[in-house]
């Protein structure tokens, strides 16, 4: 009996840790592919590199279909609704891709103080303070949606498998 809870302790904590790492995984994945250029943008100098920066975002955002729904578990909030974030992102570009096209138009027409303004309101809405200091305003689980809660079964149920099986290989061994 001892040998069976064995095996099945170290394979659901194997499973357990193979979910870590795709859940690892995909997050340095949307760090890389989104969450840096946001960040980027938030602290560009110019429109020109908010702009870039936040095209980036975007394109990965469309790419990976996190334009829409809620990255909540179960009970979805405000904060977690990924159209709104994303529609949020969409203005700010836009915003800065016509002010891009009226200095080609008009070159006087933009001052350093519109630009500046522009790049502030960009600042407010990718970048958040708190605590911790400066972070991207992000919806909670967005690297692993949307399946964050496929994650949350999986951590929970391996996890608790797991438990169970070493608890009932360890009482064994008495």
């Amino acid at each position: 009996m001892r040998p069976i809870l064995l095996s099945f302790a170290i394979v659901f904590t194997v499973a357990f840790i193979c979910v870590f790492l795709a859940n690892f995984a995909l997050w340095i994945n949307f760090k890389k592919g989104c969450a840096d250029y946001l960040k980027l943008a938030g602290d560009a100098p110019d429109i020109y590199k908010a702009q870039e920066f936040l095209s980036k975002a975007l394109d990965f955002m469309e790419k990976t279909g996190r334009t829409k729904g809620n990255s909540a578990f179960f009970f979805k909030t405000p904060r977690n609704d990924v159209g709104t974030w994303y529609q949020q992102i969409k203005g700010a570009e836009k915003t800065l891709k016509e002010l891009i096209e009226q200095e080609k138009v008009e070159p006087h027409s933009v001052d350093r103080l519109t630009k500046d303004n522009a790049l502030m309101k960009i600042r407010e809405v990718v970048l958040d303070e708190g605590n911790e200091g400066v972070r991207v305003t992000l919806p909670q689980h967005i690297d692993v949606f949307p399946k964050q809660v496929l994650f949350l079964f999986l951590y929970m149920g391996f996890g608790i498998l797991a438990a169970i099986f070493w608890l009932g290989w360890i009482f064994l061994s008495y």
